[in-house]
C-alpha cells in the first residue's frame, strides 16, 4: 500500500515515541548533561505539564482519558516544535508540541539527542522502543470509516459511543490498536470556528523489546522500522473512500 505523507488538516495529537536505555550514570547527572546540551540547542525546561494542543483535549476530560498516556511532568524540556521527557524509568520520551513537525524533521530531532547522549557514553544501549500516535478526529463517527466491523447481532440497542482494543505480535513487534468512537463532550467551538460536539479517537502503538542496542545506526534502523509500523497500520485501517476527504499528499 502507499503510504501518504501527510493528511491535511493534521489529525495528529500525540506523536509520541519512547526510547529505554541503560546507563552507568546515576539520573541526577544524567539530568544535567541533557540539560546543559538541550540549553545550547535552544530548548526550554519545566518541571510543570504543558497544556496539550488540541481544544478538544482541554475541554474534554473523557476524551483524554480513554487513552491514558505516561507523559509524567518530571524533567521536561521544550522548544517549539518538540517536548522531550527524561524518565526515572529509564527511557527518554519524545513527542510534538504543536503542530506534527513530519516524520523527516521529528527523527532528525530523535536521532541528535539520542546520538549526543551515546558518543558522550551518557548512554550505553538501547532495550525497547514504543511509537505511539493518537489521532483525533471531531465531529466523526470513526467506526463508519473503518475496514473493521464490530457489531452484535441480534442486540436491540442503539450505538451512542464504541471502545475498541486489540493486540497483535507482528514479527518481533507488540501492535495495539485502539479507537474510541463518538466520544461526547460538552459543545465547544475551535479556532477554526468547527462547532464540535463529540469526538472519535484512533491509537496506534508499536512496542518493540528485549533489544540489546549498542551503536546508533541500530537503533534508528529499528526506530523507523517500528514507526513504518505505526503508519501503514493506521492507513490500513482506513476505507479509502474515507481517505480522499483527508486530502492525503504522496
Amino acid at each position: 500500500m502507499r503510504l501518504p505523507k501527510k493528511i491535511t488538516p493534521d489529525r495528529i495529537r500525540d506523536s509520541i515515541v519512547q526510547v529505554f536505555f541503560t546507563s552507568d550514570i546515576p539520573f541526577d547527572p544524567l539530568i544535567g548533561y541533557l540539560y546543559s546540551y538541550l540549553q545550547e540547542k535552544g530548548y526550554s525546561y519545566t518541571n510543570r505539564p504543558i497544556p496539550p494542543k488540541s481544544d478538544l483535549s482541554v475541554t474534554n476530560v473523557q476524551a483524554t482519558n480513554v487513552f491514558e498516556v505516561n507523559l509524567l511532568p518530571q524533567h521536561l524540556f521544550f522548544n517549539e516544535d518538540v517536548k522531550i521527557l527524561l524518565n526515572q524509568n529509564g527511557s527518554i520520551i519524545f513527542n510534538c508540541l504543536n503542530e506534527y513537525i513530519g516524520w523527516e524533521r521529528y527523527e532528525a530531532v530523535i536521532k541528535e539527542v539520542l546520538g549526543f547522549l551515546y558518543e558522550k557514553e551518557v548512554l550505553s544501549g538501547f532495550t525497547r522502543i514504543g511509537i505511539r500516535y493518537i489521532s483525533e478526529f471531531p465531529n466523526i463517527s470513526i467506526e463508519d470509516h473503518l475496514n473493521v466491523s464490530l457489531n452484535i447481532e441480534k442486540l436491540d440497542a442503539t450505538l451512542q459511543s464504541r471502545n475498541f482494543r486489540t493486540e497483535w505480535l507482528h514479527g518481533q513487534d507488540k501492535l495495539i490498536i485502539q479507537f474510541a468512537s463518538k466520544l461526547p463532550i460538552n459543545a465547544i467551538v475551535t479556532d477554526s470556528g468547527m462547532d464540535v460536539e463529540f469526538v472519535s479517537l484512533i491509537d496506534v502503538d508499536v512496542i518493540r523489546e528485549n533489544l540489546a542496542i549498542y551503536d546508533m545506526d541500530s537503533l534508528m534502523k529499528n526506530i523507523n522500522e517500528a514507526h513504518k509500523l505505526q503508519k501503514s497500520s493506521f492507513f490500513c485501517m482506513l476505507k479509502e473512500e474515507f481517505l480522499q476527504t483527508l486530502n492525503p499528499e504522496y
